[in-house]
């Protein structure tokens, strides 16, 4: 995986402050062809305590595959990294994920998926999500970003992004703005890891089945995902999808 990644970025910041353990069985999908017969990248998974998943996705797409919902301009990279506790505590599942154009355009978005209702939760809330204000307000004027705003965004995916939610454009040659909102988002994720209490089976309950039904909605309205499966092929799309789901 490529020094420089988003994931590697990411994986590299939590590891400092985690213990982090390849997760095995994925063997097969950490190095991948594109149906082409070129290099695809691929997926790495680890996981620590009160984590089930860390999944690292960095998939390369040769000298550009056409996406229709950027005018069918070329996309050379699309990148994961996401952070999927185990729901037993009360933590959302943190992501960031990037489309790289051979332009060298960079369109990424991050967010935290919760499995609780904030406003039920109102000291939770209060406690971690209000000093993201001032995250917003720096990044929101920065010179090598420009936030899109939602009503730039699907109906879709306003139903379920969190009050921290951000999508943005920046370039590939720029991006050391993108890697330290990437670092704010961990480190106000490791805050909520390290207060984290476990709950019991019917929290767990409720946070699964909030989780499953956001995405079943992405599952369905994934335009990202039918590109990969044009250039990748059921057959490694299919474990791809496994591996992030498991």
């Amino acid at each position: 995986m490529n020094k420089t990644s988003l994931p590697q970025f990411c994986y590299e910041t939590l590891s400092k402050a985690l213990r982090l353990e390849r997760v095995a069985g994925f063997e097969d999908i950490e190095h991948v062809k594109l149906l082409s017969g070129e290099d695809g990248g691929g997926i790495q998974i680890y996981r620590a305590e009160k984590i089930s998943r860390i999944n690292l996705v960095d998939f390369r797409l040769g000298a550009g595959v056409p996406v229709p919902h950027h005018e069918n301009r070329p996309c050379v990279c699309t990148e994961v990294f996401q952070i999927a506790p185990d729901l037993s505590y009360r933590l959302p599942i943190w992501g960031i994920n990037s489309v790289v154009m051979q332009d060298g355009t960079y369109y990424f978005d991050t967010d935290l998926s919760f499995g609780f209702d904030l406003v039920m939760n109102y000291q939770f809330t209060m406690k971690y999500l209000d000093s993201f204000s001032e995250v917003y307000k720096k990044f929101s004027t920065h010179p090598d970003l420009r936030i899109v705003p939602l009503s730039e965004t699907t109906t879709w995916v306003r139903t379920y992004i969190s009050p921290v939610f951000i999508t943005a454009v920046a370039s590939a040659d720029k991006l050391q703005a993108v890697y330290n909102l990437a670092e704010e988002y961990i480190m106000l994720w490791l805050r909520m890891y390290r207060d984290a209490e476990r709950g019991d089976e019917a929290f767990k309950k409720q946070q699964q089945a909030r989780i499953h039904a956001q995405y079943a909605g992405m599952k369905n309205t994934d335009r990202m995902g039918k590109v990969l499966l044009g250039a990748f092929g059921q057959e490694v799309f299919a474990k791809f999808f496994k591996a992030m789901s498991a």
